[in-house]
């Protein structure tokens, strides 16, 4: 198997991360609804393109890069016009975060085929997302929606849930949010590993000689050649 030393240099990937979650923020801000489409029942849970760009970022320049690139989608979300405003910005951000926690777990098994590389990311990935989002989402729920962002999230959730013939209150209610957000969570996470994988294996197979030695994703994740 070929070994693999090079990496993208530091300052390729503060600029690349710069780029990459500037990207990912206009993508939100000017497409918008186009390339969110809603979860059932709770359809202010979307399905944001956007975090793809931010995956492929960690794929491509490595987890501080990665976090560099979803800082920048944070703050620009947060406070620029046509964000989403501190507190879904702040949720997207901690949702991107343990995504990349599952990449970082699947990359201590060493590289491995793309298939196998590709499922140990997903199922790492999920459940990293799932069981880490679902303590900040009752953290938020319960606690920072009205102290911090004057939102009272739990009742805007009841009103959903309501016009789709679901009347709960109390633990009920929040035990139905955060299950229905775990399944939300858990189909996001394949969905953006996936297909951040598949742009990034089609520019290996394309432009090797872009990614195919320093890209963080071949020489911890990937094997490409025996």
């Amino acid at each position: 198997m070929t070994t693999r030393s090079a990496s993208v240099s530091p300052v390729v990937a503060v600029a690349g991360a710069g780029v990459f979650g500037a990207l990912a923020s206009m993508l939100t801000i000017v497409l918008g609804p186009a390339i969110q489409p809603s979860f059932p029942i709770l359809f202010y849970l979307k399905f944001d393109l956007a975090e793809v760009v931010d995956i492929i970022a960690f794929f491509v320049f490595g987890p501080v890069a990665g976090v560099l690139t979803a800082t920048v989608h944070l703050v620009i979300l947060s406070f620029a016009p046509g964000g989403t405003g501190p507190f879904g910005a702040s949720l997207k951000f901690l949702a991107v975060l343990t995504t990349y926690a599952g990449l970082v777990l699947a990359s201590r098994v060493g590289r491995q085929s793309l298939r196998r590389a590709g499922l140990s990311m997903t199922t790492s990935s999920l459940v990293t997302r799932v069981l880490l989002m679902t303590v900040v989402n009752y953290v938020y729920i319960i606690v920072l929606a009205k102290a911090l962002f004057n939102t009272d999230y739990a009742f805007f959730a009841q009103l959903v849930l309501g016009q789709a013939g679901i009347n709960l209150t109390g633990s009920e209610l929040v035990a139905y949010i955060l299950g229905l957000t775990a399944v939300y969570n858990a189909i996001h996470a394949i969905f953006s590993v996936v297909v951040s994988l598949v742009v990034v294996s089609a520019l290996l197979n394309r432009a090797p000689q872009l990614l195919d030695s320093r890209a963080w994703v071949t020489n911890h994740l990937l094997r490409t050649s025996e």
